[in-house]
């Protein structure tokens, strides 16, 4: 079993979680409460931020130019695609995309956020690798699930969503992230092996966390106890 294999079976259940957690169902059936997506992109914004320089961490510590000429590809992408699935949610929500920007992290965003970073400065390449793949391999699977309801129905609100993540191409490109797991783990010893399965594993209970995050919100505090606490 190659060590790509062995980090897909130990978050299948995670990925099984989330596809039936109740924001990812509001998508598949076009009903997501508006709120939940007005907050998930607001989180997401940032979160594509600090995921688009730790692609360039993983740039600048690649092995081999052919990594690095991927990632490079992958920041243009950042820069400019998920876009088109925010929008998605915007248009849906009725809401605009200036108001939505600049507002105080919530914990998961600003857990995810420092677990991202902190795998980077490790600078361990497959490290980094195991803790961006989660967010690329679940909205593949994700889109590629959901993508019977839009063929079922045209008028789908999330259409654009769902295709966007459904494409071949984002499959191959989260192939070719376990692929570069796989030339490095032949160096792994079991210590470096079982830090790379956690940066993994963490990032996919995060991103979890997000979703739940973006359908039910979060404040730092108890509601009672709560105030305007922002942390950037």
């Amino acid at each position: 079993m190659s060590f790509s294999t062995s980090l897909i079976a130990m978050s299948n259940s995670i990925v099984d979680e989330i596809v039936q957690h109740p924001f990812v169902r509001g998508i598949a059936e076009g009903n997501l409460p508006k709120e939940a997506a007005v907050r998930y992109v607001s989180q997401d914004e940032p979160y594509l931020e600090t995921y688009l320089r730790v692609f360039a961490q993983a740039a600048a510590i690649a092995p081999r130019h052919e990594d690095i000429a991927d990632f490079h590809s992958r920041m243009a992408i950042l820069l400019d695609g998920e876009s088109e699935a925010h929008a998605n949610l915007l248009r849906y929500a009725g809401a605009n995309r200036e108001a939505v920007l600049g507002q105080p992290k919530l914990p998961t965003l600003h857990h995810y956020e420092s677990h991202l970073i902190a795998s980077a400065a490790r600078g361990d390449f497959a490290e980094v690798v195991a803790a961006i793949l989660p967010c690329h391999h679940v909205y593949v699977e994700i889109g590629e699930r959901l993508l019977p309801a839009v063929d079922e129905r045209p008028d789908h609100p999330f259409a654009d969503w769902i295709r966007f993540y459904a494409h071949p191409d984002m499959r191959d490109a989260t192939k070719r992230l376990f692929a570069m797991i796989d030339r490095e783990a032949a160096h792994f010893s079991a210590q470096r092996a079982r830090r790379i399965e956690a940066a993994y594993l963490t990032s996919y209970y995060l991103e979890y966390r997000f979703f739940e995050m973006a359908y039910r919100g979060e404040t730092w505090l108890p509601k009672e106890a709560a105030r305007d606490v922002s942390v950037s």
